[in-house]
């Protein structure tokens, strides 16, 4: 995930704030409705009549999907350590319609007061394949005292950042994590019940195959844990078995980036299988698998 040190200055204190549902709200619940039925005097009976029912705008809104504005990162380089020379995309506008918030990380894992990521995938009425998923950074508020909640429908207005990791050292082999700084805005209410995508284990050997699955909530079937966990700055993490023919650095890692793993959640050993474990897809410098709960854990 985006490092919550990098940025910690920028991360709007109102994210922790009680929630508290906008007037918005009832706009997006009359924008749901038809429209209702009027007198019409072009009828066949030359006077009263209910006109055809006419729908209004599409309630998940007419802009980009996900999908529509990331994909594969045609401009990696393997084999750059340190990333000299990459030819990284540009920043660019985007205006995301109708995204449900999976998950709102609230969880201090560093203890240092940060605050972390809003991740967003495609929940309107659109299949969930590869690259419905985004990290939004910081983002401000539509209107501004908007408090969301995971299964909240928004709109996204703001700047796609191919971000290449931090200046004191960037990502290896021109590898980047797409994130959007931006504004969200309410749309309605779809409630917190997500169905995770569930994707195969070698999916996350590799950059290539788990950047597609970024900031989405996902299941992992069969998943074997291949050393025991470890502590670092608050950080608490343990390898996933993947197979061999991988450097360390690209080793993911099951982490407590959205609750206390380590007291709340099951024990790490070199060796445990789990049926599956759910989590949210991040990335830096090394691709994670954040679990909301020992829910997410089943063995």
């Amino acid at each position: 995930m985006r490092s919550k040190e990098i940025r910690l200055l920028r991360t709007p204190s109102a994210t922790r704030s009680p929630r508290l549902r906008p007037a918005a709200f009832l706009l997006v619940t009359a924008a749901l409705a038809f429209t209702s039925s009027a007198c019409s005097s072009s009828g066949g009976d030359g006077g009263t009549g209910d006109p055809p029912s006419v729908p209004l705008a599409d309630v998940c809104g007419g802009g980009a999907r996900l999908s529509d504005v990331v994909g594969p990162a045609t401009w990696l380089q393997p084999g750059n350590q340190t990333s000299k020379g990459c030819k990284f995309p540009t920043d660019k506008h985007v205006n995301v319609k109708g995204v449900r918030v999976v998950e709102i990380d609230r969880f201090d894992e560093t203890g240092k007061g940060a605050t972390g990521n809003y991740y967003v995938e495609e929940g309107c009425g659109t299949d969930i394949g590869p690259y419905s998923g985004m990290t939004v950074y910081a983002p401000g508020f539509s209107p501004p005292d908007l408090r969301l909640a995971t299964g909240d429908v928004v709109d996204v207005l703001g700047n796609l950042t191919e971000f290449p990791g931090p200046t004191s050292g960037g990502f290896p082999d021109c590898r980047t994590l797409p994130e959007i700084g931006g504004t969200m805005a309410f749309r309605f209410e779809l409630g917190p019940e997500i169905n995770p995508v569930t994707i195969p284990v070698v999916d996350l050997k590799s950059y290539e195959g788990a950047r597609q699955w970024l900031g989405m909530l996902v299941r992992v079937e069969n998943l074997k844990i291949a050393t025991d966990a470890s502590e670092s700055s608050g950080r608490y993490t343990a390898a996933i078995d993947v197979g061999g023919g991988i450097s360390a650095g690209d080793v993911p890692y099951i982490s407590n980036e959205l609750f206390d793993l380590k007291n709340d959640g099951p024990e790490l050993k070199e060796g445990t299988t789990f049926e599956s474990v759910t989590g949210i897809i991040t990335y830096f410098y090394g691709f994670k698998l954040a679990p909301r709960s020992a829910a997410d854990f089943v063995p």
